[in-house]
């Protein structure tokens, strides 16, 4: 791996912070950068713009960035785009799927590939499709015959010698992304984009390869910088890394804020596609941040970034302050107790936040960023 550049001091990238430039056009567009950000719509994913700003300012070239609640994975993306070794974790099986399809994508030939492939499997297999053994709130989002598509996709894309495959990867995200919605590429009856709320309005056969199609070519995946570096995004718990002592430069996160976004819930479609099952979704509630009622199940997920930070690295969080619990004063002593040094608690009024058709602030007011070193 190249030798890290030497990186701008934390005053510095501070005060880069500081000025909020992605809030302003055109870093403050939710489109805005590469097509591949938006592979998949998911709730309350970190603007580009932000991610881009923060991957900027704290880290130079070929630093390894790593981002252990990832989400979909915007962060390591961007840190990729900017020529740093971008690294994900997620606990969602749709989340990680996603971001390592950001990470590192297929070619535009081998897509074309994998789409034909796909197209053949769904023709084959979708008269074999036993629609009494759908989930019945899956089956009330699509017309039976673009319900029987839907699963003839699914058991194709994770057939054992598919899985994982770059292709695969990224063709799954797409799809994932015109499961549900209120626009024209969307396979469901008319709901939401994000949140798969209630369908609604009448079932209207909608052949899947024409979507996924259209989706696939909007991506620009063979469009990269030169300097693009292909990353990687697992399926982990962000207390449990796979990765050795002190290889990562930078952490940059921005972990599920308290009482707010149920990501289980509101990707219960998605991650049923991506083979998580409703009842398996519901006996994982312990395990993801969201469901957390205090900050103490931090300290061990700190002491674990403390062992794959190298010595003198960063820590980026970008946190909320939510029904007056300001999530970064009580990181603070967790941090700390795993030797972390407070460097900055930096504060941004969340009013300019967009709501995207439904109430995307809730009871979040303030945006807010914990910047640390490790010793």
């Amino acid at each position: 791996m190249p030798t890290a550049i030497t990186q701008p001091s934390l005053d510095t990238a501070v005060a880069a912070l500081r000025k909020f430039e992605y809030q302003k056009p055109p870093l403050s567009r939710r489109n805005w950068g590469h097509p591949l950000h938006s592979l998949c719509s998911y709730p309350s994913k970190l603007k580009p713009g932000l991610a881009y700003c923060l991957v900027s300012a704290f880290t130079s070239p070929r630093d390894v960035v790593l981002d252990p609640f990832c989400g979909v994975g915007t962060v390591p993306f961007e840190a990729c785009l900017q020529g740093r070794i971008g690294i994900g974790s997620d606990a969602s099986p749709f989340a990680a799927l996603v971001a390592s399809a950001k990470v590192a994508p297929s070619s535009g030939a081998d897509l074309g590939v994998a789409l034909d492939e796909l197209e053949a499997a769904i023709a084959a297999g979708r008269e074999g499709v036993e629609l009494d053994d759908v989930e019945p709130e899956i089956r009330s989002f699509f017309h039976d015959e673009t319900c029987r598509e839907i699963v003839a996709a699914k058991q194709h894309l994770f057939s054992p010698d598919r899985l994982n495959t770059e292709p695969t990867r990224v063709v799954t995200s797409a799809l994932c992304h015109i499961l549900h919605g209120n626009r024209p590429y969307a396979l469901s009856r008319r709901s939401h984009g994000i949140i798969p709320i209630p369908p609604k309005g009448d079932f209207v056969y909608k052949p899947l390869m024409r979507s996924l199609r259209a989706k696939i070519a909007r991506l620009a995946v063979d469009d990269l910088p030169d300097d693009f570096f292909p990353g990687t995004a697992t399926l982990s718990d962000a207390g449990d890394l796979d990765l050795d002592d002190a290889s990562a430069d930078v952490i940059i996160t921005s972990p599920p804020f308290l009482g707010t976004t149920e990501f289980l819930r509101q990707n219960r479609v998605r991650l049923w596609f991506c083979g998580m099952e409703y009842e398996h979704q519901q006996a994982a509630r312990s395990q993801f941040a969201e469901y957390q009622k205090d900050m103490t199940f931090y300290r061990a997920i700190l002491d674990e970034w403390a062992r794959v930070l190298r010595p003198d690295g960063r820590l980026v969080m970008h946190l909320g302050v939510i029904r007056r619990r300001d999530m970064a004063l009580e990181l603070r002593p967790h941090v700390e107790a795993a030797g972390f040094e407070v460097a900055e608690i930096l504060y941004e009024p969340a009013g300019h936040l967009e709501s995207h058709g439904r109430t995307a602030r809730g009871a979040t007011h303030t945006h807010q960023f914990l910047v640390a070193k490790c010793p």
